[in-house]
C-alpha cells in the first residue's frame, strides 16, 4: 500500500468485483481505512450497472430472515451482485423452465433469448426493488426476532390480533400501500415483462409441482399465491424454491402457507385484508392495453415483439448488404 499512491489504489479497487474488494480490506488496516472512507462513492459509482438501480437500502437474502442493509455499500453491492447470480441461475440452470421455448413464444434464436434473458433479469430486478420498498422509509420493516420460524403458526391464523398482524414480516402490510403505487406508475414495457414474468413463475410452479394437481384441491390457489410471493419478495423467493435446498425449499412454503392463509381472508372479506400486489398489476396492464380479453395472449405477443423487432430488422439489413456487395 506504501508504494501506490491513493488515487492510484482507489482507481483499482473500482475495476474490482466486491468480494475481492472485502479481501482487499483484509490486507491492511490503512487499506481498510481508505476503502470505507470512500465506500459510498466507489458503490455509487458501480450501481449503473444494475438495471433498476436501488434508491435506498435493500433486503438481504438469508433463510427465513430479511434485513436491511444500507444503501451504497459493499454488502449492498454484494446482496445485487448475489440477486444477479440467482436469476441467472433461475433462467438457465432450472429444469422447469426452457429458455429456447419459453410458455408462448415459441422457438427462440440465441440473440432472442438473450433478449429475453435481459428483460427477465430487469423484470426480476423490479420485483427485487418492490421488495426493497419495506426496507425504507416510509414503511416499517418488521424486527428481526419476528422472522423467526416458530412465528411461522402465528402468520397462517386468521384470528392473529391486528397489532401482532402488522408485525408479518412476510405479508408486511406497512409496505403494501408504497409497493401497490409503484405499480402504478410502470412503465409499458416493465408492465409486459413483469405481467409475462409472473405467468412464466406460475407456468414453472406447476411443472416444479406435478405430483400435487391431482391430489390437491387448492393446487390452482397455490399457483397464484407462488406468483404473489415472486412479486412480493423477488429473486430471494423464486430462487429458494426452484434451487434452494430442502431448507430453503421449506422456507417457501412456510412463506406460502402465509399467503394462503392471507388470499382466504381476503375472500373471507376479513376487514384489514389488503389487495394483493398481482390485483395492481393487473389493474395496470388493463389501463395500459385497454382491459384485454385474453390477456395471457396479449402480454406473450407484446414480449414476442420486444425480443424479435430489432434483431429481425439487424438480420435483414444484414442480408441487404450482403446482397449489395
Amino acid at each position: 500500500m506504501a508504494r501506490i499512491s491513493r488515487d492510484v489504489f482507489l482507481e483499482i479497487a473500482q475495476h474490482l468485483d466486491v468480494k475481492t474488494l472485502f479481501k482487499l480490506c483484509e490486507t491492511s488496516k490503512e487499506a481498510n481505512m481508505l476503502l470505507k472512507t470512500y465506500e459510498r462513492s466507489l458503490s455509487q459509482l458501480r450501481l449503473a450497472n444494475f438495471p433498476v438501480p436501488p434508491t435506498g437500502d435493500v433486503l438481504s437474502s438469508e433463510l427465513y430472515l430479511r434485513r436491511p442493509i444500507k444503501h451504497r455499500s459493499f454488502e449492498m453491492l454484494l446482496e445485487l451482485e448475489n440477486r444477479k447470480s440467482r436469476v441467472k441461475d433461475i433462467l438457465t440452470a432450472s429444469p422447469h423452465f426452457n429458455l429456447k421455448s419459453p410458455p408462448g413464444l415459441g422457438e427462440l434464436t440465441i440473440p432472442q433469448q438473450e433478449r429475453l434473458c435481459a428483460l427477465l433479469y430487469r423484470a426480476f430486478a423490479q420485483c427485487d426493488y418492490i421488495a426493497d420498498i419495506a426496507a425504507n422509509t416510509p414503511c416499517q420493516l418488521p424486527e428481526a426476532q419476528w422472522y423467526k420460524p416458530r412465528f411461522i403458526s402465528w402468520w397462517i391464523g386468521r384470528d392473529v390480533p391486528e397489532g401482532f398482524r402488522l408485525k408479518d414480516p412476510y405479508t408486511n402490510y406497512s409496505a403494501r400501500p408504497t409497493q401497490m403505487e409503484y405499480i402504478r406508475n410502470l412503465s409499458k414495457q416493465d408492465c409486459i415483462m413483469m405481467y409475462y414474468l409472473m405467468n412464466m413463475m406460475g407456468s414453472c410452479f406447476v411443472k416444479s409441482r406435478e405430483d400435487w394437481i391431482l391430489s390437491d384441491p387448492a393446487f390452482y390457489e397455490r399457483t397464484i399465491v407462488f406468483k404473489e410471493c415472486v412479486l412480493r419478495h423477488g429473486s430471494w423467493y423464486a430462487w429458494a424454491h426452484f434451487m434452494g435446498n430442502s431448507e430453503w425449499e421449506i422456507m417457501t412454503v412456510d412463506i406460502a402457507r402465509i399467503g394462503m392463509a392471507e388470499l382466504n381472508r381476503f375472500e373471507y372479506g376479513d376487514q384489514d385484508a389488503i389487495c394483493s400486489l398481482q390485483s395492481v398489476l393487473i389493474g395496470r396492464f388493463n389501463e395500459l392495453h385497454e382491459s384485454p380479453d385474453n390477456k395471457t395472449e396479449v402480454v406473450q405477443q407484446a414480449v414476442r415483439s420486444l425480443i424479435t423487432a430489432n434483431i429481425d430488422d439487424s438480420d435483414d439489413r444484414d442480408r441487404d448488404e450482403e446482397d449489395q456487395e
